[in-house]
């Protein structure tokens, strides 16, 4: 697994707890919790120098994962149908808050947002007869965007059963 970065790094890495509890982007441990054993890369997608090694790698790989703005890629010519031109088998998801299109693809979000219109929230708390009126409780931990990794992580896996099948991504 190639984990890309931008130049500067990825803003994880300034997400503490960070080890000897001194903030620096190579001390933070959530970072290398989410990235454990991935062998990584700086490129600047934006430009030339940066495009053209992230099109040589996506001719030879099996998954990306992008969790860049709907339609940066697109944008670049990064995109599916571009990069399948030089990769038939190639299988490529998009995690963003409310999708590619639609009419809230521009929108802002956050976990506590994606809790509460998911429905999660109201699940959660206290029992109406124990604390009347109570608002809501959020969990915490980021469950939202572990939920929607989870079910990213099923569409790949059926998407390469298909390819199997198919031949293609």
């Amino acid at each position: 697994m190639v984990k890309i970065e931008p130049p500067g790094g990825e803003r994880n890495r300034h997400i503490g707890p960070f080890v000897d509890d001194i903030p620096h982007p190579e001390r933070s441990l959530s970072f290398w919790y989410y990235n454990t054993s991935k062998r990584g890369i700086t490129l600047n997608l934006e430009t030339a120098d940066g495009r053209h090694p992230f099109g040589r790698l996506a001719a030879t790989s099996d998954v990306i994962l992008e969790t860049f703005r709907p339609g940066f890629l697109a944008s670049l010519g990064l995109d599916y149908e571009s990069l399948r031109k030089q990769n038939s088998r190639l299988i490529m998801c998009a995690l963003t808050p409310f999708g590619q299109t639609g009419p809230w693809r521009d929108y802002l979000s956050s976990d506590l947002l994606h809790m509460a219109a998911g429905g999660e929230m109201a699940s959660s708390g206290y029992d109406e007869a124990d604390v009347p009126n109570a608002p809501p409780v959020a969990p915490g931990g980021g469950n939202a965007w572990h939920m929607g990794c989870h079910f990213a992580y099923m569409a790949i896996m059926a998407a390469l059963v298909y390819r199997t099948v198919a031949g293609q991504g």
